[in-house]
């Protein structure tokens, strides 16, 4: 496509709108970072409103997929990753793109390593509380009755949270 100021305009309005993702990623280190204390002291009222803070983000970049597309239609490029769209713009503008998507990467890798941290030790607790409800016994005073007055099986205590594949 030739360069031409509505080109241009575009163009930076799509580094902007890259930026401004970048940056709400960023954003969210100290949210994840801040979880992950929150979950070592059980600090449980805080922890949800954390986590609703976080979704927020979420809520901001939810188009993300739809606006690159957008943006790529106006610049008339195509791609299944950034880096390739990034490759057909023009020469001097590559490299400020291509620093960019170096920070959301590195951004992206803090964020993933936050969120696994976090579910490692979420799973951790969940087992820990797991094993505690196991370790009661279900008394006499819980039997259940069929509707024809016999009696069922004694209700097992179900895992806290179960994962199943």
């Amino acid at each position: 496509m030739l360069e031409t100021k509505e080109y241009k305009e575009t163009l930076d309005s799509f580094y902007d709108y890259l930026f401004g993702v970048v940056k709400l990623h960023r954003d969210m280190i100290p949210k994840l970072k801040d979880e992950l204390m929150l979950i070592q002291s059980n600090s449980i009222d805080e922890l949800s409103d954390n986590l609703n803070h976080q979704q927020l983000y979420l809520y901001k970049i939810k188009n993300f997929d739809k606006d690159v597309a957008d943006y790529m239609t106006k610049l008339n490029v195509n791609g299944k990753k950034l880096s390739e769209v990034v490759l057909q713009f023009p020469a001097d503008e590559q490299m400020r793109f291509f620093e960019l998507l170096g920070q959301f990467k590195e951004t992206t890798k803090e964020i993933e390593f936050y969120k696994e941290k976090c579910k490692t030790l979420l799973q951790t607790r969940l087992h820990t509380v797991n094993k505690n409800i196991a370790q009661f016994k279900l008394t006499s005073d819980k039997t259940t009755y069929k509707q024809d007055g016999k009696e069922s099986a004694k209700p097992k205590l179900i895992n806290t949270f179960e994962k199943s594949i």
